[in-house]
């Protein structure tokens, strides 16, 4: 491939991912359908990643219309989660120096798997076919199993908000930037590391046919394990 040739895909590459981070942004907005655009913009990221023939618009929605319900269910159950640890946090000011010494330390290690499971959801439920439940287990159990490159992963989506360590003027300025821009390339290289991870839980065969199965996966992501 000649220099014009990389550039020219490099070129239609930005602008796909452009694209794809206003459409993410956009169907975020009701709130309750984040989880859906989320799935769906790893849908596409994860095909960008492996090098798959992508068609940003239908990928997205086709990926959003196939795994709304259940993106919609986890995403409602993360964030009870979210807002019962956040009460809990609040509520240990007025415990007991013992009791809120140990209620820390639990929502402490809660919040530490809760993060690492979280940023696993969206994109095993983008590849893989299992149930809510299924889902949830196995973003955890894949956390936890490849943390190095989990912790890679936290930190890239922890980027955005390195800003507002900088100072408050330099996020609002900046968060605009991140979220125009940058959305959709921390998920890419995010899927970097996702593909390699997910690839351990495919079936065996050499050529693995990602045509026959809508998400790329199985019904059971870790039946490799078996």
């Amino acid at each position: 491939m000649n220099t014009d040739s990389r550039i020219m895909n490099f070129l239609n590459r930005l602008g796909d991912m452009f694209i794809l981070n206003i459409i993410y942004l956009a169907s975020c907005v009701p709130i309750v359908t984040i989880g859906a655009a989320t799935t769906a913009l790893y849908y596409n990221t994860l095909k960008m990643a492996e090098n798959r023939e992508s068609y940003v618009w239908q990928d997205y929605w086709k990926s959003f219309r196939q795994n709304f319900r259940q993106a919609t269910v986890i995403w409602i159950i993360l964030l009870a989660v979210i807002c019962i640890l956040g009460i809990d946090s609040i509520l240990i000011g007025g415990m007991s120096k013992a009791l809120g010494s140990v209620t820390a330390l639990i929502v402490i290690v809660l919040g530490i798997f809760l993060i690492m499971a979280g940023v696993y959801l969206f994109p095993v439920l983008a590849r893989f076919d299992n149930t809510v439940k299924n889902t949830m287990k196995n973003a955890l159990i894949m956390s936890i199993r490849h943390l190095p490159s989990t912790l890679i992963i936290v930190v890239l989506h922890g980027l955005p908000l390195m800003l507002s360590l900088v100072s408050v003027q330099v996020f609002v300025k900046g968060v605009f930037v991140v979220l125009l821009f940058t959305v959709s390339i921390l998920a890419y290289f995010q899927s970097k590391l996702f593909s390699r991870i997910f690839s351990n839980y495919y079936p065996k065969e050499t050529d693995y046919d990602f045509a026959h199965y809508s998400k790329g996966g199985l019904m059971s992501c870790l039946r490799r394990r078996k």
